[in-house]
């Protein structure tokens, strides 16, 4: 394991300091009421869920771990299916990725926290290549990119050690997702940096555990504890027309082989929509419509009041 992150882990519960035996971390707060109290390490990798308090299953994600991995014939058609041109476009994460990064170069550190990084985001290079950023990846399910799978209401991280935190498309998938705003402030140092996409505009896309959808408006007030540094539209209205035509489609008929076939067709006919989200996004009114949004913004000791949250609104209406 990698010497930054056994310094920052901590017990998912209590926040109490662990002591390292072998292949196993133990909490050694004698008063934790954590579950079980001692998480595996497996290919290196330590599984933190606390199980007396998150959805999650250690078992689970172990076995996940040892298992071979899938077969090169379901890689190649997982691949196959991808080339397809599809119906999502992010507009701005590029840029605000170098903005970001250019931010955290003024750290002594540049430690980021990525929160649900088992597929890395549309931008998320600019951080990973940068010289002056270190990124440590946590997901509840493993992939090349995690670096500890935990659950992110219960951050196994000591309090204040992240210059930032990024949550690209995940909040969405959280049962309570202002358990997750408490911890990312937990764990941010004073004047860290968060740097959030969720979606508005877009139809289920994770079954069961697709909870959350925030205006332009309720995603400010959220990060209400965070100076905004800039917020606005990464997914437009073109990418929201199009995700609907497919999920109207869908809707015609109950069988899954229609719902692949439907897809096919949409992501073949309607592609091109996306692509007018480069014009439509310059316009105010596109944050009523859009697909999903960002927001940047830096821990602050003062709290947006809802007074000043309504005077924020910059949309079509």
């Amino acid at each position: 394991m990698d010497k930054t992150l056994e310094n920052i882990l901590v017990c998912p519960g209590c926040h109490g300091p662990l002591t390292h035996q072998a292949e196993t971390l133990i909490c050694t707060d004698t008063h934790c009421q954590s579950l079980p109290r001692q998480w595996p390490m497996v290919r290196g990798v330590p599984v933190m869920f606390d199980e007396a308090q998150s959805f999650f299953r250690i078992a689970d994600a172990r076995s996940i771990l040892e298992s071979p991995g899938r077969s090169r014939w379901h890689r190649w058609l997982s691949k196959a299916w991808h080339a397809r041109p599809g119906l999502d476009r992010n507009v701005a994460a590029e840029r605000n990725y170098r903005h970001l990064e250019q931010l955290l170069r003024d750290t002594q550190e540049g430690l980021v926290l990525v929160v649900g990084c088992g597929d890395e985001g549309v931008g998320i290079h600019h951080l990973r290549t940068s010289p002056h950023v270190t990124l440590i990846g946590l997901d509840i399910r493993w992939t090349a990119s995690v670096a500890v799978i935990g659950d992110a209401q219960q951050l196994p991280f000591s309090d204040e050690v992240f210059d930032a935190v990024v949550l690209q498309g995940v909040l969405e998938h959280v049962l309570d997702i202002f358990q997750v705003e408490k911890e990312v402030f937990r764990i941010l140092k004073a004047q860290g940096l968060v740097y959030c996409e969720l979606p508005f505009l877009q139809p289920n896309h994770g079954g069961a555990f697709d909870l959350t959808r925030f205006t332009w408006t309720g995603h400010r007030r959220f990060w209400r504890r965070f100076t905004q540094l800039e917020a606005g539209v990464c997914c437009g209205p073109g990418m929201a027309m199009a995700n609907m035509v497919q999920q109207f489609a869908r809707a015609w008929l109950p069988f899954r082989a229609w719902r692949i076939l439907s897809d096919w067709l949409t992501d073949w006919l309607f592609w091109w929509l996306k692509y007018l989200d480069d014009w439509l996004t310059k316009n105010p009114a596109s944050l009523d419509g859009a697909s999903g949004l960002f927001f940047l913004g830096r821990k602050s000791d003062h709290v947006l009041s809802d007074a000043e949250l309504i005077a924020t609104y910059r949309g079509g209406q």
